[in-house]
C-alpha cells in the first residue's frame, strides 16, 4: 500500500463460539498497528458499506472450518438483488459501497483456521496460531507485497 493509506481491518464472527471469535480476536490485536483500522464486529451489516467506501484497502477477517493456515483470497464486488437484510456477505458489501458511494477500495478475504465452535470455549491453538498469521498478512498488505498463505 501506498504511505498514508489506510487499511480497514473488519474481523468478524461470534466472540461467544470458541474459533468464531478469530476475526475479531485478530481485530482487537491489531488496533494501534499504523496504518490500520481495526473493527471488531459480531456480523457483517449493510451499514459497514460507508466504512469500507472510505478505505483504501480492506480485509475481512473470518474463522474457516477447514482451513489449516491464515490464508488471503482477493475479493471482488458482487451486485445482485437480494433482500436487504441484516447481515451479508464481503463481496457483496464491497458491491454495496461501490454502488452507494461510487467508491470499491481493494479487498481480501482473510480466512482463518478454525476447529472448534463450542459455546463459552476459548480460542483453539490453531486459531491462535491463525491470528498469529493473520498479523503477518497484514504486515505484508501493508508493505505492498502479495500474500496468499501462511506455513
Amino acid at each position: 500500500m501506498r504511505p498514508g493509506a489506510e487499511l480497514l481491518l473488519i474481523g468478524y464472527g461470534n466472540e461467544l463460539r470458541g474459533d468464531d471469535a478469530a476475526g475479531p480476536a485478530l481485530a482487537r490485536a491489531a488496533e494501534g498497528t499504523a496504518g490500520v483500522r481495526a473493527l471488531a464486529v459480531r456480523q457483517l451489516t449493510p451499514e459497514l458499506a460507508a466504512e469500507v467506501a472510505r478505505a483504501d484497502a480492506v480485509v475481512f477477517a473470518d474463522a474457516c472450518p477447514g482451513t489449516t493456515a491464515a490464508e488471503s483470497v482477493p475479493l471482488t464486488p458482487r451486485c445482485h438483488s437480494i433482500a436487504l437484510g441484516h447481515a451479508c456477505d464481503p463481496s457483496w458489501l464491497l458491491g454495496l459501497a461501490a454502488t452507494l458511494y461510487g467508491r470499491c477500495p481493494g479487498a481480501w478475504l482473510l480466512a482463518l483456521p478454525a476447529v472448534r465452535f463450542d459455546l463459552g470455549a476459548g480460542l483453539s491453538p490453531e486459531a491462535e496460531r491463525g491470528v498469529g498469521q493473520g498479523r503477518q498478512h497484514l504486515a505484508a498488505l501493508l508493505e505492498g507485497e502479495s500474500c496468499t498463505r501462511s506455513a
